[in-house]
């Protein structure tokens, strides 16, 4: 059982850090192959990337309509079983965590697995711990999120319930887990952090963003639940506080 980490990428040269968490990865007895959809770079840019890649890995360079887009075109193309999408201000926490995860794909019949992430400041530094949950009916009534950058998925999830739709330009993951969360497909949860995610992503770099987000996580609700599912909304905060909360304790201990 092999792996794809896909990189939806455009005029990012921290991208480069990424792959290098990638290529420094211990792996025992299962390969790895590096995805780069680039949605049309300046030159420069893409010949770096392209000269940190390996002969097994793939830089596509086309036009897309954004990121989800973006990951569904890279998604077709990986050519291993389970796939990790990291963005390109992200990286893979330990040179441990992809044969850990290996193993829990290895050692027990799941379609998934849900990683715990550590957003960063620039310099890597911890801002907030993002403890790994799992897509269930019960936690998105409860507000809880699972961490799409920190989610370890078998091709064959992708292939039954669909790739992220573009219904949902900010918030298209959100929708997926809604689906996820209904499905047959079983996954696990893997508590040690596994990426580290620098804030300011696609759906929380600007208020326009934020607003969109919520927005389009409302629609995703109704669409897939009913409108009691907008508590979502009330719990959303807490469970964020709380997390806060355990971050800063942990630091005191």
């Amino acid at each position: 059982m092999n792996f794809s980490v896909l990189i939806p990428s455009f005029n990012d040269i921290r991208i480069i850090e990424t792959i290098e968490s990638i290529k420094t990865q211990k792996l025992n007895g299962f390969n790895v192959e590096i995805v780069v959809q680039d949605g049309g770079s300046k030159e420069d840019i893409a010949r770096k990337i392209q000269a940190s890649l390996s002969s097994k890995d793939q830089f596509i360079q086309e036009s897309d309509k954004g990121i989800f887009d973006a990951i569904n075109r890279g998604i077709q193309s990986c050519r291993n079983e389970i796939i990790l999408t990291l963005g390109t201000d992200d990286r893979i926490h330990s040179k441990n965590t992809l044969e850990e995860i290996h193993q829990l794909f290895q050692t027990e019949k799941i379609d998934y697995v849900c990683s715990s992430i550590n957003y960063t400041d620039e310099d890597w530094n911890p801002i907030r711990h993002w403890r790994a949950t799992k897509p269930s009916v019960q936690n998105i009534f409860f507000g809880r999120q699972i961490a799409h950058f920190g989610f370890f998925c078998h091709q064959n999830v992708y292939a039954g319930l669909g790739l992220f739709s573009e219904k949902y330009p900010v918030s298209a993951d959100f929708d997926f887990f809604c689906r996820l969360a209904k499905s047959k497909y079983k996954g696990k949860l893997f508590y040690p952090t596994a990426v580290d995610m620098k804030l300011g992503g696609n759906s929380s770099k600007n208020f326009q963003n934020i607003i969109k987000g919520n927005k389009q996580i409302s629609e995703a609700i109704i669409d897939n639940f009913n409108f009691l599912f907008l508590a979502h909304f009330i719990f959303k905060p807490l469970w964020k506080i709380n997390e806060y909360l355990k971050a800063k304790l942990a630091k005191l201990f």
